[in-house]
């Protein structure tokens, strides 16, 4: 018996990002193919296949197309929610795909004598699977209090959740809610774990984390640390990259320097780079002589893209020795306030190829349009469309 452990796919995410959305979707699909090639016996994915629960029609139609695959070539798919995906209703299209026959949520329980007691399920090759999903907040942790911990059914047993784990949380996430390892069920051969993105392997108490598929963030870009794991029956293990880019870094310090210094070292940077089939990440930090409203990043990404780079990323926190404070007269409205601001700091080129009044106007409207919040039961995607064709609307786009 061979199995495939992944967790933390988030299909969907980099929703802004074209590029790497396209990216993080091609890694789960690579990912797919390597299992079908290595004719696996089954997948667990261990929480957040999708970034949100009602993930975009064209990423589901690319998940439900891989998992199709899998079922031709007999290998079966056993998942619990993740964070993302979770649904208090229950609505999600984890269960779009399970009443299709393409995967199998096995995050089941029942109650008896004041537990709650998983339900296994048994796959073809003999193993016997089962979870408890995550949810918003990791509030998932009290499905855990009354957890029956011993379980009697013969087989190589799999317990797949979504949880943090208290003794393994690394440093820049002790605050968050986690389990226990007093918690777990007792005596599984394999504790199948997802949410946190990082790989940790604790071969004692056999508990795994593989981390996320794809990066879902700067930070995550950076370290490029994506992948899956294949495991055996004797718990035999190997870790398979997801991942096939390079990442290169740029920072700088711009303190003390203009933004013609800022961009002429940038552009030097990147000319002496190998940026074939990498992505590129800028991080930039200090004061800046000038704005960085005036930094021309466009420039920059060209100059990258020319030289084969798949993306530009960045992380940008500068503060501007020009910007300094305003001068605020009583009783000043908010609205005449963010009107002076606008006016006072408005880049040295125009952004619109407009006159300086109308672009303030142009600049003042947008502002208001992004105020606009997300009404109650309005869906994240659609009030999100809501904004971009307002926006395209005063751009005249």
């Amino acid at each position: 018996m061979r199995f495939a452990h992944m967790s933390d796919v988030h299909l969907g995410v980099w929703s802004n990002h074209p590029e790497l959305k396209e990216l993080s979707v091609q890694a789960f699909e690579q990912a797919i193919d390597r299992c079908i090639a290595e004719q696996l016996d089954f997948i667990v994915i261990a929480g957040d296949l999708f970034d949100t629960s009602l993930p975009p029609i064209d990423i589901l139609k690319r998940a439900a197309a891989k998992f199709r695959q899998c079922k031709e070539a007999g290998l079966r798919i056993y998942a619990v929610p993740g964070s993302h995906d979770f649904s208090p209703t229950g609505k999600t299209m984890l269960g779009v795909l399970e009443e299709s026959g393409l995967m199998t949520n096995v995050a089941r329980s029942e109650e008896a004598d004041g537990k709650t007691r998983l339900i296994m399920h048994r796959d073809k090759s003999g193993a016997l699977i089962c979870g408890i999903g995550g949810k918003k907040g990791a509030l998932e942790d009290s499905d855990f209090e009354n957890l029956e911990r011993e379980y009697d059914e013969k087989g190589f047993k799999i317990f797949i959740f979504h949880s943090a784990i208290s003794e393994y949380r690394p440093p820049h996430l002790k605050d968050m809610r986690a389990v226990s390892l007093q918690k777990l069920p007792l005596d599984f051969d394999y504790y199948a774990a997802g949410h946190i993105h990082m790989k940790h392997i604790d071969e004692e108490s056999r508990v795994f984390f593989p981390g996320s598929v794809f990066p879902c963030d700067f930070d995550e870009l950076e370290k490029n640390q994506c992948g899956f794991y294949i495991v055996d029956e004797k718990v035999n293990y190997e870790w398979i990259r997801t991942t096939s880019f390079g990442i290169v870094m740029i920072k700088l310090s711009v303190d003390g320097m203009s933004v013609s210094d800022v961009e002429e070292h940038i552009l030097g940077k990147i000319e002496k780079e190998n940026l074939e089939n990498s992505i590129l990440m800028l991080k930039l930090e200090g004061v800046l002589n000038g704005k960085q409203s005036d930094i021309n990043f466009k420039a920059v990404s060209n100059k990258a893209l020319e030289k084969g780079a798949i993306s530009v990323k960045r992380s940008v926190h500068i503060t501007s020795n020009e910007l300094g404070g305003i001068a605020v007269k009583p009783n000043t409205s908010i609205e005449l306030l963010e009107k002076e601001v606008v006016k006072d700091h408005k880049p040295q080129k125009s952004l619109f190829q407009l006159p300086p009044d109308k672009e303030e106007k142009l600049v003042f409207d947008l502002m208001n349009l992004f105020k606009d919040e997300k009404q109650e039961d309005e869906a994240t995607y659609v009030f999100e469309e809501r904004v971009r064709q307002n926006a395209k609307k005063v751009l005249g786009i």
